[in-house]
């Protein structure tokens, strides 16, 4: 990997001291401060020359936040491009060094009220999301707590209690109101105050921003109110904003970190390890990250390769399906090359160590992968969306609220009422709670199905796609050797059976119970239960003795003709070949194919009758993805084949629409992360299942269906709760601006909305589950 295509990480330290109780202890804090950023001066010095940098962002509080930040970016004079992530954090960055500086950049970010640091991969998403939703309880628990004392004596004013007791009771008790609310305002609500200011001076504003302001605009009128010694107030509005965002928040978050966890679970492993070699030949099973460049690791035959290297002892075949997505073994002899998650099939072999952990070619797609999903900018969302549009028109009819009822001689009181009750009414709240609860029970009916979403952009894209891209190894196919024929070589003595069954038995008894897809696939195919004869494995066969027939050889042609058997009928194509000899008669070839998942034309058809245009991006050969294309349904002209892992992301960066892309090899991890969505099926690499936005969790890609279908699904539910939230607004703020709805019966209306669209999106979340044999109709 050159120096050019590594991504560059810069730390920040302008992180403001805490306010110490002594002197000496704040001395101590900007002593320590100046030193952080002094480290960060000279981080930034080392990279100013490279021109590109994936960093970490400290403080996003929401998607808008992300937008924000990557606006001011854009806009800063001297940079290329700025992606922004919520979800990763991150920022990935391209400028020109001649024309600005990453310290400028850093100060600017700073400015905004958010953090530069260096990718922190010690903590794990899941780890992160802890951590917020720690934070989100807590606030929500105060929020809740002063909410409900706030709430109180908003009703004993709305009872009238006041004016029933006389006197300054009123005038109290929407004190000690606003007084509650307090607490709640400026702990709970401080990150969306400060989101929705840093938002809407950048020019995104989105649900914070107009929360914010409905929320500001009810404490300030209470503030004024009693000020005036009036007691009408609207602290509950400003409390209820408040609860009603943050609780819409805590499910994201909630959902988000059930389907981290879930994923990781699934695809978690053991560490690698390798059986190194010293001078002697004596051999020593070692952790992978161990063996260093130059020393000599066995790999027995069925084991994976562990660290990249070249070949130096011994010939076999290698399964590089999760590397190149090539289907057939490639032979493999001494000098040749040998990647790190190829399978060694045939006989074990030494090889020479090239690339330690960390340097191995999967190593470096994986960097690839995690630079694109860090710096992947997430869908900006429904709720967001419709709130970009909303705030300035909410602002703008507000404003001119004011304006016309001071031209026409209102009371100030009057106009500063009417005023409010446009910015309350202006808040989306129904959407902003609404469509976290509908993600999470989509999410949750996903996960019934074995379908796993990492978070709701992911579900809201995948409803939107029009072109849907395959691998072909081990994702329309199994991704491992069948039987798929038995050639008997006739004519045979009297004594052998002429029977592929009893054929399959005596060629897996042979192979006996040893790891190996070779013998995995034949005793498969035996469908018996199989006991293991007495055998002695070589490098290219096994032999064994049977004690009815005599000696079985089974393995290749070379291994027969070693054993002075001639081979006869040999078949040439895809497929790969185990040949059997009993004694010195050659009497079977088994042919070994990928074969087809048992779902894989169903889905296609499927997707085709969704509107979906299906077409194959495989590493593999032309020729066998053309065969695999004209199984499954796939006009040949949607084939694209000899694809490496930069292929298959260019080709994605270059289809029109929304695309996703189904895969399951590190080969296919690039892709998985470049397309609108990607989808990893249940036998998927890591690599893989951590690019992917979704992850299949059972066997074979009927899931694909599943998910778009709920995806779907999902569309057209928080599209009814959309709509609904906007004909509120509509006929909400024509009323507020005349003044016939006052900032309480705003707050009323806006709950009962709110409840009406949680109703709906739980409604749809409850949508009948199909069972399986409903689904194996379908």
């Amino acid at each position: 990997m050159t120096t050019g295509d590594k991504v560059a990480c810069a730390s920040s330290a302008d992180e403001a001291c805490p306010t110490a109780g002594t002197r000496n202890d704040a001395a101590d804090h900007v002593d320590a401060g100046a030193g952080r950023v002094n480290r960060l001066a000279d981080d930034l010095a080392a990279l100013e020359g490279q021109g590109r940098a994936l960093l970490s962002i400290e403080g996003l509080w929401c998607p808008s936040c992300a937008a924000a930040t990557e606006r001011l970016l854009r806009d800063t004079p001297g940079v290329h491009d700025a992606r922004v992530s919520f979800i990763g954090s991150a920022a990935l960055l391209r400028w020109d060094p001649d024309r600005t500086t990453l310290a400028a950049l850093a100060a600017a970010v700073r400015r905004l009220g958010y953090r530069l640091a260096p990718p922190d991969n010690r903590r794990t998403t899941a780890e992160r999301l802890d951590g917020e939703i720690r934070a989100l309880s807590v606030r929500l628990t105060v929020a809740a707590f002063f909410g409900v004392w706030t709430m109180l004596f908003s009703l004993l004013i709305y009872l009238g209690v006041g004016e029933h007791s006389g006197g300054a009771v009123g005038w109290w008790l929407a004190l000690a109101s606003v007084s509650f609310a307090l607490p709640a305002i400026l702990f709970a609500g401080r990150p969306i105050l400060v989101a929705g200011w840093r938002t809407l001076r950048t020019g995104v504003p989105g649900m914070d921003t107009l929360v914010g302001l409905g929320v500001l605009a009810a404490a300030g009128l209470s503030t004024w109110q009693l000020v005036r010694g009036v007691e009408h107030v609207y602290a509950d509005t400003a409390v209820m904003l408040v609860v009603l965002l943050t609780v819409g928040r805590l499910l994201e978050a909630r959902a988000l970190r059930r389907a981290a966890a879930t994923i990781d679970a699934l695809h978690a492993r053991l560490p690698e390890v390798a059986t190194r070699l010293d001078a002697d030949g004596a051999t020593e099973t070692v952790a992978a990250e161990s063996v260093r460049i130059g020393e000599r690791i066995r790999v027995a035959a069925g084991e994976r390769v562990p660290l990249d290297g070249r070949l130096s002892r011994g010939e076999t075949r290698i399964d590089r399906a999760v590397m190149t997505g090539e289907s057939r073994p490639a032979a493999a002899r001494v000098g040749d090359t040998v990647l790190a998650g190829s399978v060694n099939l045939e006989r074990g072999i030494v090889i020479e160590v090239t690339a330690v952990i960390g340097e191995r070619e999967i190593d470096r797609i994986g960097e690839q992968v995690m630079e694109t999903v860090r710096a992947r900018p997430g869908t900006q969302r429904l709720a967001d969306r419709v709130a970009r549009w909303i705030a300035p028109i909410a602002i703008g009819l507000a404003a001119l609220t004011v304006l016309i009822g001071q031209l026409a001689g209102l009371p100030i009181e009057d106009t500063l009422l009417r005023a409010t009750s446009v910015l309350v009414v202006a808040c989306p709240c129904a959407v902003s709670i609404a469509v976290p609860i509908a993600y999470v029970s989509l999410a949750g009916r996903a996960a019934d199905q074995g379908v796993l979403f990492r978070d709701a952009g992911t579900l809201e894209r995948l409803a939107g796609v029009d072109r849907l891209y395959l691998d072909k190894t081990g994702t329309l196919t199994a991704g491992h050797p069948a039987v798929s024929e038995v050639h008997i070589h006739r004519p045979l003595p009297a004594a052998i059976p002429d029977d592929p069954a009893t054929l399959l038995h005596l060629a897996a008894a042979a192979e006996g119970d040893v790891a190996h897809v070779v013998a995995q696939a034949l005793r498969e195919a035996a469908d018996s239960t199989v006991t293991p004869l007495d055998a002695r494995r070589e490098d290219a066969g096994v032999v064994a003795e049977h004690p009815e027939h005599g000696q079985l050889l089974v393995g290749s042609t070379r291994f027969l003709e070693r054993y002075g058997v001639l081979a006869r009928g040999n078949q040439s194509g895809d497929a790969m070949q185990v040949e059997l000899a009993i004694g010195d008669r050659h009497v079977a070839t088994f042919m070994l194919d990928d074969p087809l998942r048992p779902s894989a034309v169903a889905t296609v058809n499927a997707l085709g009758a969704a509107g979906i245009d299906c077409a194959i991006l495989s590493g593999d050969r032309e020729s066998s993805a053309i065969r695999v294309a004209r199984a499954v349904g796939i006009p040949t002209d949607r084939v694209i084949a000899d694809c490496l892992p930069e292929d298959k992301a260019d080709v994605l960066r270059a289809s029109r629409g929304r695309t996703a892309f189904v895969g399951d090899g590190a080969n296919d991890a690039l892709a998985l992360a470049v397309a609108d969505v990607g989808i990893a099926v249940s036998n998927a690499n890591r690599t893989a299942a951590m690019a992917a936005g979704v992850v299949l969790r059972e066997e074979g890609i009927d899931g694909v269906r599943r998910a778009v279908e709920i995806a779907r699904h999902g569309r057209y539910a928080m599209r009814q709760n959309v709509a609904f939230a906007l004909v509120y607004n509509a006929f909400g703020l024509s009323l507020a601006a005349i003044g016939m709805i006052p900032p309480v019966l705003a707050a009323a209306a806006m709950a009962a909305s709110s409840v009406t669209v949680i109703l709906n999106a739980a409604r749809h979340g409850r949508g009948p589950t199909p069972d399986r044999a409903q689904q194996a109709r379908a």
